[in-house]
């Protein structure tokens, strides 16, 4: 089985990925679902993600270092 940070990176990507493409967020989690099941991440935070990525304050990366720190506290 995964750890939570590396689904929850790939679940990142492919929410970046799917708003350049402009799928909306209701839509990138109702995919999402079908894929991780259970691990899906919740849609308000599909929904903050992508309004981050089109504000340009979220990338991949940054993302990755803030999982990273979050899974050392716990």
């Amino acid at each position: 089985m995964e750890e939570f940070s590396d689904v929850r990176n790939k679940q990142c990507a492919v929410i970046e990925f799917l708003t350049a493409e402009k799928v909306p967020p209701i839509e990138i989690h109702r995919r999402m679902q079908a894929v991780y099941g259970d691990e899906c991440v919740d849609v308000s935070t599909v929904r903050c993600w992508v309004r981050r990525f089109k504000d340009g304050e979220l990338g991949q990366a940054d993302l990755s270092d803030k999982t990273q720190r979050t899974d050392l506290k716990n």
